[in-house]
């Protein structure tokens, strides 16, 4: 019950990492009876502060003021590519759109960090969180 609510904590402090509304895991995603009914974005695969496997999270789009809200499903799909291919110039497509995607903005700031400092041989595309 425990690691339950730890996560929940990890979860709720990621909201503000990201600059989002509302986060969940993938875990809770595959629980909701109708997951169709939200709109929502992958945002990461992190490892939590406590534990050592790596979670999907995503951000409900719907806890977003509606300006937010289409501001993100308009960049959606640039958003997601720039994901799948981790490249810098995607996440600056965002950026020029939605000057306020903080999400966009961190990935931006990771491209640059692993551009400057090169890739770990052992990289999974995982991002560890040190911070509660």
């Amino acid at each position: 019950f425990s690691d339950n609510v730890n996560l929940t904590a990890r979860l709720e402090s990621l909201t503000k990492f990201y600059g989002v509304s509302l986060v969940i895991s993938q875990q809770a995603l595959q629980h909701l009876s109708n997951p169709d009914q939200y709109q929502m974005r992958f945002l990461d695969r992190v490892i939590v502060k406590g534990r050592s496997e790596p979670i999907a999270i995503y951000e409900i789009l719907d806890g977003e003021l509606p300006e937010i809200r289409d501001l993100k499903l308009q960049t959606l799909s640039v958003f997601d590519n720039g994901l799948e291919n981790y490249r810098c110039g995607d996440c600056d497509k965002v950026l020029v759109a939605n000057s306020e995607d903080k999400a966009a903005a961190l990935y931006l700031e990771r491209v640059e960090e692993l551009q400057s400092n090169g890739i770990p041989e052992d990289w999974s595309g995982v991002w560890a969180m040190t911070k509660k």
